[in-house]
């Protein structure tokens, strides 16, 4: 894995324009319209027959019968019906044709996965079976995996593993085993969603153990002295703003411009986010929030809400009810500072963020409650493990990840091919001397590294990409060209997860106890 200074990075991108799902999306789109212009004719037709019905009534007993006109009236009639029909049946086949070939993807993805895990199944029985050749099997299979990662690099390796260790460990234990995995499998369905379950029973676990605790959110606003002194743009001497007002901030619209948010995020406060005010030319404001990873390693559950208990909250933000946690705090977090920063609901927001900050922002990108106070129309994440989430179609997503990056091989799977998701994998070049493992690992999931691929995508002319970045300066009302920047005004808050204590319950006055002849303290009995 050493650097050879002579190769670029190049890249893989997945979905977006001109992809199979972006055509279909616009195949299932076109018969859409098909269908509503079909409806269109509809008045027309009824109308050519009510014409046509009426002059023949009206004509009757005429000296002269108008052959000619009714003859052409009734076979523009005719062939308005013929239109109309076929119209009707072109979206009809245009809707059947989508459906048809998302189940037989769906199906192709399951098939394939059931596939893998079979076949991890049998290599546990065969080195279950060669008990006495064990260290032999397994040095072979370490070798094919060494040949694997130079292959495909780390990350598609993990996610290999990840979701066929199982298979591979139940075939060595026996027939039991064996069974008991193929039934779990078997019952499963769904392979596109397979890294939800273990996130759900991680957090299930963190619960039982009593590793987290209810919390509750506190937030506030963040002095501009407390910024990080490398995140700031003003020159020396230069004024500071009054701080409800924000401070004068300008944003590059561009893929890099949008991490280089987040990684601002990162020198404030730990559990801070940015937030920036953008006023566009036609009068309409937007905003872009940054959100840093991971912050907090050193507890499950700390006072910080970019913590291990707050990437799990957003790996199964589906489910909050189900934990004792009920509140994802980085999304309430997010409408906080939004909303003291003066946003108003409808208006358009950009989501950022790394790693775990991606998580949060997809998380947040998928939750109805969350999108009913918050308009998400792009989010732009790198390094972060968020395919599970379940973005609706409507949201631009730009997902950054590297083919070595582990991380994002935790939810257990490509992203989606999709028309609003452009999955953009980098295959660049490790740059660590003696080719160290922790050392491709860490550069790998590099928010620096990123920042550099992100520069270079901003600069293609790849249809996949442009059209993401076409909506980003739509939303923030940049000029079009690579670097293009808008004046903004930004906020920083910080959020504090607390224990969540219950209140205590008001003292009851005691009720009068008749006194005996034994000796009584009040209260006590």
């Amino acid at each position: 894995m050493g650097h050879d200074p002579g190769v670029e990075t190049s890249f893989s991108i997945e979905g977006g324009a001109g992809s199979v799902s972006y055509t279909l999306a616009e195949i299932t789109d076109a018969g859409a319209r098909l269908a509503r212009l079909a409806q269109q004719m509809d008045p027309l037709v009824d109308r050519l027959q009510s014409e046509w019905l009426w002059l023949t009534d009206a004509a009757q007993g005429a000296p002269v019968f108008p052959y000619g006109p009714l003859e052409d009236i009734q076979n523009a009639l005719w062939s308005c019906k013929a239109a109309l029909a076929d119209t009707a049946g072109l979206a009809g086949k245009a809707r059947q044709a989508s459906a048809n070939y998302a189940l037989a993807e769906a199906q192709a993805i399951n098939v394939a996965a059931l596939a893998s895990k079979l076949v991890a199944l049998a290599e546990g029985r065969n080195t279950r079976n060669l008990a006495l050749l064990a260290p032999w099997t397994l040095a072979v299979k370490a070798g094919q995996l060494v040949e694997r990662v130079k292959k495909q690099g780390l990350r598609d390796s993990v996610e290999q593993l990840l979701n066929n260790g199982g298979a591979t460990v139940a075939g060595a234990l026996g027939t039991v085993s064996s069974l008991a995995y193929l039934m779990s499998v078997l019952s499963r369905g769904d392979a596109t969603t397979s890294g939800t379950q273990p996130a759900y029973f991680l957090r299930k676990f963190f619960d039982t153990a009593g590793l987290t605790r209810a919390g509750q959110l506190s937030v506030r606003r963040v002095p501009v002295q407390e910024w990080d002194a490398n995140a700031k743009q003003w020159p020396p001497g230069h004024a500071m703003a009054d701080p409800p007002a924000g401070e004068p901030w300008e944003v590059e619209a561009s893929i890099h411009g949008m991490l280089a948010g987040s990684q601002d995020a990162y020198g404030y406060p730990p559990g801070s986010i940015g937030v920036v005010r953008v006023a566009r030319a036609d009068g309409q404001i937007a905003w872009v929030v940054h959100l840093p990873g991971t912050e907090d390693w050193s507890t499950i559950d700390s006072t910080v809400p970019f913590d291990m208990e707050g990437n799990m909250e957003a790996l199964t933000a589906k489910w909050k009810e189900h934990f004792t946690q009920k509140q994802v705090l980085v999304q309430e977090l997010i409408k906080s500072a939004l909303e003291s920063a003066g946003a108003l609901p409808g208006e358009d927001v950009v989501l950022t963020g790394h790693s775990g900050g991606g998580i949060h922002a997809a998380a947040a990108s998928a939750d109805p409650a969350f999108l009913e106070q918050v308009n998400v129309k792009m989010i732009v994440i790198a390094g972060s493990p968020a395919k599970n989430a379940g973005v609706p179609g409507t949201i631009s997503v730009v997902d950054l990840e590297n083919d070595n990056d582990i991380v994002t091989a935790v939810d257990y799977g490509p992203p989606p091919a999709s028309p609003n998701w452009v999955s953009v994998t980098s295959h660049r070049p490790p740059t660590a001397r003696g080719g160290s493992l922790g050392a491709v690992v860490e550069q790998a999931h590099s928010l620096e590294n990123y920042m550099k691929d992100a520069a270079s995508l901003d600069s293609s002319d790849a249809s996949a990409v442009q059209a993401p970045l076409e909506t980003l300066r739509n939303v923030l009302g940049a000029g079009v060209g690579v670097g293009a920047v808008v004046k903004g005004t930004k906020f920083v808050y910080q959020g504090k997860d607390s224990p969540d204590r219950p209140r205590k319950a008001k003292p009851v006055a005691p009720r009068p106890v008749p006194v005996t002849g034994e000796d009584y303290a009040p209260g006590l009995r």
